[in-house]
Order: C-alpha cells, then sequence, then structure tokens
C-alpha cells in the first residue's frame, strides 16, 4: 500500500493479485478508512488555505511554476510533473489540467512546466537533456537551479509522477518495429520491480504499485494496442539495458528520497494529441485512486488561444493595451517592456521580441532601436502579434502613439487602456526621485532596532547608508519619522530605511506617516505595486488595506541587499522623502525538533523518522524560515489537530503519518514519521 512503512506481498502476476489479495485488500482499505472518516476535523475547518502558486524565475526562458493543492482531510502527498522535455507535450498538457483540480482528501504539488525553454522551442532539451542532470550538474548549467528546486519538492511528497510521450509502443516481447520491449509509449516504467530503501529497510513494491494501476487504467482504454503495461527498467543491475535512467528524476526520488517513483509514457503514435492528454489523465488518476488522494476529474480545453491584447509600458510610464494586429509608434531608442498578455489562456504563455532579448520577454524592459514584432505564443504555438514602428526623426508626435487610437478604452482602473477610447497625452518621463541622506539625518544613538509582532518581523537593513558603512539605524528622515501600519489587526510604526517582513496573505493598512515636521499636504503615503485606489493618478494609499496574497504586482518589486521587496515611501510629487520596506515570504518550515527514546532529532522540511508503533515522541520545538514567527500554529498529525502549546507529547501510530505546521491560514509544510518494526 501507499503508506511509508507498509510492505505489500502481492504477487507479480495481475490476476493473481486481485484473486489472491482481495480480500486482503479489502479489510485493509476498510481499515484505512475507518481510520481517516474517524478523523474529527477537516483541513478546511482548520484554516488551511487549498493551494499555493509559486513561480521562480518568472518572465525568463527557465520561468518554473509550481501549484501545491491541499485536500480538506490529511493524505498523501502526490507531486505531477510535466514538461521536463519539450517535444512531449501530452504530458505537460495533461499536468497543466491539475493546476485547478480540488481535493477531498491529500494533496498534490504540480509541476506542469519542468522545462519551460524547451516547451517553447518544442526541444527535447535546447541546454541538454534536463532528465539526465539529476545525478550531478555543473554550477553553470541553466538548467541547475530548477533541478535543485524540483529536488525539494520530491522530498515534500509521498509518490513522484514523470509525465512524458514515448515512441512506439512497449511490449514485454518483440512484435514490430513499433512494438517491441524498447519502446516507451504506453506504459509505466519503474527503475526496479522491488527496491529495499537502505535507510529504513522498507520494501517499496513498484511492479505492485504499476500493475495495479495498469489495470485501472486499461479499463478505460478499449483498443488492446494502446493498453498500459509495465516496464521494468533493472537501473540499479550492472545489466540493465538503461544505465542512463541512472541519472533521471524517478532514480534520484526513489534512491535518494526512498519514494516510489515512475514515469508515466503515453505514445507519439497515438492518433491524437486529446487522446494522449486523456491517457495521461487515466494513469495520474489511477495512483491518486491507490493512494487515496480524492480527485475532481480535471476537463480537456484544447480550444485554440486567441491573443486579445498586449499591455505595454514605453519608458516605464502608463502602460497601454495593444490588440492583436495592432501597431504602436515609439521613438528611436525607447525602452519597451510587454507588462501582460490578455488572452484566452492564463499559463504556457510567453511573448517574444523579436531580434531583442531572449525566447521570453515578458516584464523585460528591452530597448528599441529598429523596427520590429512582438509575437505571442501558447507554449510552442504562436497565436498573436503586434508591431512596433518607429516615429521619424525630430517628430514631434507623442511617443508612444498607438494607431487606431480612437479604439482605445481603459483597461482596469490605473492600469493602462484597452481598445475603445481615445488615449490622453503621455507626460514625458520624469527623472527617478533619489533619496540623499547625510549623517545629520541619521539618529546612530543605542543599537539597530528590531521589532516583532506575531507574524512578522522587522529587521534594518543596509539599504540607506551614508557612505560610512553599517545598517541606518531607526530615525527621522526629511521630516518622516516613521509609517504607521496595522498588520492583521495589529499597530506598528515602520521606521525609515526598516524592512518589515510578514507572511504572504498578511493584511497591510497603511493608517498614517508619523512626522516631526509639518509636509506638505499633497505628500502621499505610497505602497508601490499596491492600487488602494482605483483611479488615483496620486498613488496615496492611506487608509486602504493591502490583501498581500493577491492585491501586490509583482513587478514592482525590487530587490534589496538580496531580498524581494516593495518600497513603501512618502512622496511629494517626484520627490522621495522618505521610504522603507515590506518583504512578503511564504511561511515555510524550517525544522521540527523532536525527542523520543531519549534521543533528539531535527528533522527539516519533508524530512522524515522511522519509529516503532506507540513510542512516545515530544514536538519540542519549531522553527520557520525568512526570520518569520509561528503566528497563531496550528499542527495535525495524520489529520487530527493536537494542541498549539510546545512542547506536545504524541503517540507513534502504526501507519506512517505527516506532521503538518500552520501558522495563521497557511500550511507552512510537514515532517514524515514512520513505522518500523521493533
Amino acid at each position: 500500500m501507499p503508506w511509508r512503512g507498509m510492505k505489500s506481498t502481492a504477487t507479480e502476476a495481475p490476476k493473481n493479485i486481485r484473486k489472491g489479495l482481495g480480500i486482503a485488500i479489502g479489510y485493509f482499505f476498510g481499515a484505512l478508512a475507518f481510520v481517516f472518516l474517524t478523523l474529527p476535523v477537516p483541513l478546511a475547518a482548520q484554516g488551511q488555505s487549498d493551494r499555493q502558486h509559486i513561480v521562480y524565475f518568472e518572465g525568463t526562458p527557465q520561468e518554473l511554476e509550481i501549484y501545491k493543492i491541499y485536500g480538506r482531510y490529511e493524505g498523501p502527498t502526490i507531486m505531477v510533473m510535466g514538461g521536463i522535455q519539450g517535444d512531449e507535450p501530452g504530458g505537460f498538457l495533461s499536468a497543466d489540467l491539475y493546476v485547478d483540480m480540488a481535493l477531498k482528501r491529500g494533496n498534490l504539488i504540480v509541476v506542469p512546466r519542468a522545462n519551460f525553454k524547451s516547451i517553447i522551442l518544442f526541444d527535447r532539451g535546447p541546454d541538454g537533456d534536463m532528465n539526465r542532470k539529476f545525478d550531478g550538474v555543473q554550477d553553470m548549467d541553466p538548467d541547475r537551479d530548477r533541478i535543485e528546486i524540483i529536488k525539494n519538492l520530491m522530498a515534500e511528497s509521498d509518490l513522484f509522477l514523470n509525465l512524458h510521450d514515448g515512441n512506439g509502443f512497449f511490449r514485454t516481447a518483440w512484435e514490430s518495429e513499433m512494438a517491441n520491449p524498447s519502446r516507451y509509449g504506453q506504459c509505466i516504467i519503474a527503475d526496479a520491480e522491488v527496491y529495499t530503501d537502505p535507510k529504513t529497510g522498507r520494501d517499496i513494491n513498484l511492479g505492485d504499485y504499476a500493475r495495479r494501476a495498469s489495470e485501472i487504467i486499461n479499463e478505460d482504454i478499449p483498443e488492446e494496442r494502446y493498453k498500459f503495461r509495465f516496464s521494468n527498467h533493472d537501473t540499479l543491475s550492472d545489466t540493465s539495458d538503461h544505465p542512463e535512467q541512472r541519472k533521471s528524476a524517478t532514480f534520484y526520488a526513489l534512491t535518494k528520497l526512498g519514494i516510489p517513483a515512475f514515469g508515466i509514457e503515453t505514445s507519439k503514435q497515438l492518433p491524437s494529441l486529446e487522446m494522449k492528454i486523456h491517457q495521461h489523465n487515466l494513469a495520474v488518476n489511477a495512483f491518486m485512486q491507490l493512494y487515496g488522494v480524492i480527485p475532481e476529474q480535471p476537463r480537456i480545453n484544447l480550444d485554440p488561444a486567441v491573443l486579445h491584447y498586449l499591455v505595454i509600458s514605453v519608458n516605464g510610464e502608463l502602460p497601454v493595451a495593444v490588440a492583436d494586429g495592432q501597431t504602436l509608434m515609439i521613438a528611436p531608442g525607447n525602452t519597451v517592456e510587454v507588462v501582460h498578455i490578455g488572452a484566452n489562456y492564463d499559463r504556457g504563455l510567453s511573448v517574444d521580441v523579436l531580434d531583442a532579448g531572449s525566447l521570453n520577454d515578458i516584464r523585460m524592459p528591452l530597448t528599441i532601436k529598429k523596427p520590429t514584432k512582438i509575437i505571442a505564443r501558447k507554449d510552442n504555438q504562436t497565436f498573436g502579434q503586434i508591431s512596433l514602428k518607429l516615429l521619424p526623426p525630430g517628430s514631434t508626435e507623442t511617443s508612444p502613439r498607438l494607431l487606431l487610437a480612437s479604439q482605445v478604452a481603459p483597461v482596469e482602473a490605473g492600469a493602462g487602456w484597452l481598445p475603445g477610447m481615445t488615449m490622453p497625452p503621455m507626460d514625458p518621463p520624469a527623472a527617478p526621485a533619489k533619496l540623499t541622506l547625510t549623517t545629520a539625518d541619521l539618529d546612530r544613538n543605542g543599537p539597530p532596532a528590531i521589532a516583532s509582532a506575531g507574524s512578522l518581523t522587522m529587521t534594518p537593513l543596509d539599504r540607506m547608508a551614508t557612505g560610512q558603512g553599517g545598517p541606518e539605524p531607526a530615525g527621522t528622515v526629511n521630516g518622516v519619522s516613521g509609517f504607521i501600519l496595522e498588520v492583521d489587526g495589529r499597530r506598528l510604526v515602520l521606521r525609515p530605511g526598516e524592512t518589515l517582513t510578514l507572511r504572504h496573505g498578511a493584511k497591510v493598512t497603511m493608517v498614517d506617516l508619523e512626522t516631526q515636521t509639518p509636509l506638505p499636504s499633497d505628500t502621499v503615503m505610497n505602497l508601490r505595486g499596491f492600487i488602494g485606489r482605483p483611479g488615483d493618478t496620486k498613488g496615496n494609499d492611506k487608509g486602504t488595506t493591502a490583501d498581500t496574497s493577491k492585491d501586490m504586482i509583482a513587478r514592482f518589486a525590487m530587490d534589496l541587499e538580496g531580498h524581494r521587496v516593495f518600497q513603501l515611501g512618502a512622496e511629494h510629487g517626484p520627490e522621495l522623502l522618505a521610504a522603507a520596506y515590506l518583504e512578503i515570504s511564504q511561511p515555510r518550515l524550517k525544522s521540527v525538533t523532536l525527542e523520543a527514546n531519549g534521543t533528539e532529532k531535527v528533522l527539516a522540511l519533508g524530512q522524515r523518522w522511522g519509529l516503532s508503533p506507540g513510542t512516545q515522541v515530544t514536538v519540542k520545538e519549531v522553527q520557520l524560515e525568512n526570520r518569520l514567527e509561528l503566528s497563531r500554529p496550528k499542527f495535525t498529525l495524520g489529520g487530527r489537530s493536537f494542541s498549539p502549546s510546545l512542547p506536545q507529547t504524541l503517540t507513534m501510530p502504526s501507519i506512517a503519518v505527516s506532521l503538518a505546521v500552520f501558522t495563521d491560514e497557511d500550511l507552512a509544510g510537514k515532517v514524515v514519521l514512520f513505522p518500523v518494526n521493533k
């Protein structure tokens, strides 16, 4: 069974599995169902968010989107990954469908497009085969950072599924050139029949899982030639026909992390792309059924991609929305940035400014010196374009100018323009405001202030140094001594130069400016990246509340000493009088300190500890990353909630369970306890 620490006694033949284990499996599933159904508190009732969306390397060809979907009840976590090889659309388009799924029980980690660059180019591996780099990758390899992120996601999972499209049709014996043991299509691949984890001593019955999943899949495949089979690559053997698989993602997950891992292969020779996607869906759903992760079937959407508009900012000014096929006139040397793609799809989108930038130029400011085009792609398919043309030298026309400007209308308030209304004239860009400090502006008496408020911490950063080095202490700058905020209902004062680190999802109200001298009446309190009042062109956010989970515009974040922060400023026209910074961080578990049988053990996120059933385990300490504090903590063990007061002593159950840590409404992470024989 899928729970860690449990061993299957199934034989290899599917018919024997059905006959010999029918009663045993029935009893086991019945017992398992009883355990789950007697859990009194669903995760949703505990305040857990049902999903997280994380984007790495946004706006680059290496963009990596991750979706974590949590069920209402605790259960195993399955990781589904597609697109590690970009010429296999059945896999990445199937994985993409699970992003919007809701779950009743268990969890999904979905990585639809592990190698976005290869998908855009429809190439197996433009920087080398990414699925042959998990045994080790060079520091300068473009795939390195994404591989490390994927490895960390595997460590949070109980099962790993890697979706592929392979050539031909796998058969256990030779039938034809396209149907034989060396082909990959229509099979579930594993690295062994049974793998014994040397760390825990438990057996992982890969062949058993794969055959049972194949039986479930094949019930919905009427054509005999398209049915799934188990392909054992026997990767650990010296005589394996597939030694290259020792470098793969599935081999890493199995041998380094001790979790079942499978490659799911549909055939590139299936009659349609829809059939490939559907059969990948059958495979993922089969494993979800075996593991007790209760899904809702996603809908296959193959509607043609339609470009409505591109939202473009010229020289950092107010964006304009340019409809598909329109032309934007700009001056030579202007900087153009595509900040948004308006289309009938939300994912798999990229834009390419021809003869400039890279394959994916979304949110990348690029200088344009000659006429060109911006093309929009959905995965590897071009589905729209706009033209960029240059105004004549010496032209007095406003740059930018949209041809057919009578068809330009407002997009959302404060964000730009769309077809339907005349575009207003644009002022030339103002010079960037600069904040100059002298030693007279700084209060250097006493140590730097560090304040704490529940789920957040404040730490001065060395952002506004005077040239003498060292962090800027709290003080008054240009008459501004602080920014008065309410964070989740708790009032505090953020001093100029300080950075406030708070959890993703915190509610921040800009109350007022704290001043020591009168400021001009039109001074505003502006949080860059947040539209407090739609239509307000002055950017005055005083009295408004930002929900940091959905209201912040990511492209306005700035880099501050290696941290991505949003600037909170006191502004008078173009002049920045004083600034502080907000850093928004996802609550992420760093470690859990446990003690059992006189042994203390520190488990990092996703790590496991094997204990005998009935052992008394004490949860002593929990630490989060990014300097966050554990705010309003909640804990569950196998779905059962227990007291948020630590230390707390629990009893090790007879099945593998996750110890989940929640801070406020967010899941911070899990560690796993699994049973071992005495």
